[in-house]
């Protein structure tokens, strides 16, 4: 699910569209959801990969075994990846299965080159052959393998990367996201408990009213917010300020000054790591200075 850093992040990718497109608040906004809900269809596309991994080594086992000539080796084929427990257990998952069949986008059978592409390189792995070696079945080491599956060759794969930005932008944004969501997801699977549900993108009400309320309270206030970042950066001019720490930091007075539920010092720690992510190395330390000091002088630490 999308934590309260990864909202924020939406709401600044959506701000700044807002800023440059020229559009309503209105189309801005079911734009910003719409690219929310669309993580979602990332993080079951990365689940659906996985499969389609497995898919395409259990085909080159039934070539290899049709050969004219097969070896005994062949004939014989070790299935211990293509039995691997996990792979089974993300088969029958209800919840991907059903999203999956009204969503045939998501399907990797026109696309095998790329499953190829992953379980090629993984084949020559150290991992995959240890696995492969080791004559005991063990759970965990199924969860392991396809841990290491993942997080090397598909989370870790600028080719993998490339093509989910080609297929959707928005998801260029978002792959770490759908990453972590993939990853938890993976760890949470536990032999012989239920595993019939995936993780929900906004887990409630409150995440879907925080993110329309901050988003169009930032606007609301971005002339005032403004006018606070001008008389706060001595010796730079409005102008010079970058577009997107202007808005991170309006982001911030508009939290600051407006939603006193969320404490100070978790809003500015908030704009950092924003600013980490989406702005250059030292804005980070510009906006702690800034939002800091106004939280200090307006008694709000």
């Amino acid at each position: 699910m999308l934590g309260r850093r990864q909202i924020r992040e939406k709401i600044l990718q959506a701000i700044y569209a807002y800023n440059i497109g020229g559009n309503s608040i209105e189309y801005v906004e079911k734009k910003m959801f719409q690219s929310i809900e669309e993580i979602y269809d990332l993080y079951v596309y990365e689940l659906n990969l996985l499969l389609a991994v497995k898919e395409y080594a259990l085909e080159i086992i039934e070539r290899k075994k049709q050969k004219r000539f097969a070896t005994e080796e062949e004939k014989n084929p070790n299935l211990k990846f293509v039995q691997n427990r996990i792979f089974q257990l993300l088969e029958e998952n209800k919840a991907r299965k059903e999203y999956s069949a009204k969503h045939l986008e998501l399907s990797w059978h026109l696309n095998n080159n790329y499953p190829a592409m992953i379980f090629k390189k993984f084949l020559t792995s150290r991992s995959y052959f240890e696995y492969m070696e080791n004559p005991t079945s063990d759970f965990e080491a199924d969860k392991k393998i396809i841990l290491k599956l993942f997080l090397k060759y598909i989370a870790d794969n600028d080719i993998m990367y490339e093509w989910f930005e080609e297929l959707k932008l928005s998801w260029a944004d978002d792959m770490h996201i759908a990453n972590n969501m993939v990853l938890k997801t993976l760890k949470s699977i536990e032999e012989g408990k239920p595993f019939k549900t995936l993780i929900q993108v906004l887990k409630s009400e409150e995440d879907i009213d925080f993110a329309k309320n901050l988003f169009r309270a930032t606007i609301k206030y971005y002339p005032e917010s403004l006018n606070l970042i001008e008389e706060r950066s001595k010796n730079w001019e409005l102008d010079r300020i970058a577009e997107i720490d202007k808005i991170i930091l309006s982001m911030g007075f508009t939290e600051l000054n407006h939603f006193p539920q969320v404490p100070a010092k978790v809003v500015i720690n908030e704009c950092i790591e924003l600013a980490k992510v989406y702005s250059s190395s030292k804005s980070n330390v510009f906006i702690n200075g800034i939002l800091d000091k106004y939280a200090r002088d307006t008694n709000k630490v």
